[in-house]
């Protein structure tokens, strides 16, 4: 039997100025979301949309539009800022919705997962960037 020869790992520095892309994240570069935000009295989400800004660049992903919705005591189908997100995302606009709180598209739970299966049948998906 003839004897096989086993490459070895190595590990490999880059030299100094070298741009060195990271494998796993070649897959979802340049994944677009949306960050949806609900402002809800006179002051500007601020916090939120930072978090929101956050999660996204840990995944590489690229921040396409960012919408702060004052519509919030309508049902998510009613609004016609998270209705135009939706259609973001059914153009090919962006992947994904991201938003802070489940409560920032509706406090009710089914109103909730009505609106992010409508996004999923988008080709979407919607993502809550903290519990």
């Amino acid at each position: 039997m003839a004897s096989r020869k086993r490459s070895r790992s190595m590990i490999c520095r880059p030299k100094v100025g070298e741009v060195v892309k990271d494998p796993a994240r070649q897959d979802i570069k340049g994944f677009q979301v949306v960050i949806y935000l609900a402002k809800a009295g006179p002051a500007f989400p601020e916090l939120e949309m930072r978090t929101c800004e956050a999660y996204a660049l840990t995944f590489g992903w690229e921040v396409a539009l960012t919408v702060v919705d004052d519509e919030m005591e309508k049902p998510p189908q009613e609004r016609s800022r998270l209705v135009a997100v939706l259609r973001t995302i059914k153009g090919g606009g962006a992947g994904a919705m991201l938003i802070p709180s489940r409560a920032t598209l509706s406090p009710i739970d089914g109103e909730f997962d009505e609106f992010a299966r409508q996004i999923e049948k988008a080709g979407g998906f919607v993502q809550v960037t903290r519990r």
